[in-house]
């Protein structure tokens, strides 16, 4: 009895959860949204909390399911209807460079650091962020990178970080704090606090960015 009970469930689970796919259409796991996962997790731990559990019969595994298909159906269809809404359960795509400089605002509200946004960065082959165009967070947290034109492939080190000296990496590199200070005052950048970002290739030398120098606001590209 126990075995037939474990197999319909699992068999119930496995279609619900096609039915789900099914609904959410024809997107690559890339395009999913965190909110559509949502809808595949609550239905794995449904099915999970019921298939051993004998208090949880056939019947109350097809309720728990077609309610959720309720609920999904009813978010997917206000969210459809309101652009609003949509943005607020589903998140906008986050433009962190434009026009080759930072939008601060938008990389705070995201939570990313720089070393975040360099992973992401030379995730998408573009290893210096001096190189990078444009680069937008889409909602299923992957980084979309537009390289500038006629650039040459430059491998950097982050060197300063929201006012403050990466100790480890000058270390590592055996690089001097006093002399750094100096090549970035040549520059034009006197104080380190004032610099946002700043790095440094062999090939391209030093790369600074001021707090002054950042695009201020949210740039908006869909929606």
């Amino acid at each position: 009895m126990l075995v037939w009970s474990v197999i319909s469930k699992l068999m119930i689970g496995l279609l619900s959860l096609l039915v789900v796919v099914r609904f959410l259409g024809k997107k690559s796991l890339s395009a999913l949204t965190p909110f559509d996962f949502v809808y595949t997790l609550v239905l794995g731990g449904i099915l999970e909390e019921s298939i051993y559990d004998d208090q949880v019969s056939i019947g109350h595994l097809l309720l728990g399911f077609a309610l959720w298909a309720v609920l999904i159906y009813l978010v997917e269809w206000t969210a459809h209807k309101s652009d609003r809404i949509n943005k607020w359960l589903k998140g906008e795509p986050a433009v962190l460079i434009y026009d080759g400089k930072l939008v601060l605002e938008e990389i705070q509200k995201n939570k990313l650091e720089m070393e975040q946004i360099r992973e992401l960065l030379r995730q998408g082959g573009c290893y210096s962020v001096r190189n990078a165009q444009y680069a937008v967070l889409e909602t299923g947290g992957q980084l979309s990178v537009m390289q500038k034109k006629d650039v040459e492939t430059a491998f950097s080190l982050l060197i300063v970080d929201e006012g403050r000296l990466e100790e480890a990496v000058l270390e590592n590199w055996n690089m001097d704090d006093e002399q750094v200070k100096e090549e970035l005052a040549k520059l034009g950048y006197d104080s380190i606090e004032d610099i946002v970002y700043a790095e440094w290739s062999e090939e391209e030398g030093f790369y600074a960015i001021r707090y002054d120098e950042v695009v201020s606001g949210t740039i908006r590209v869909d929606g």
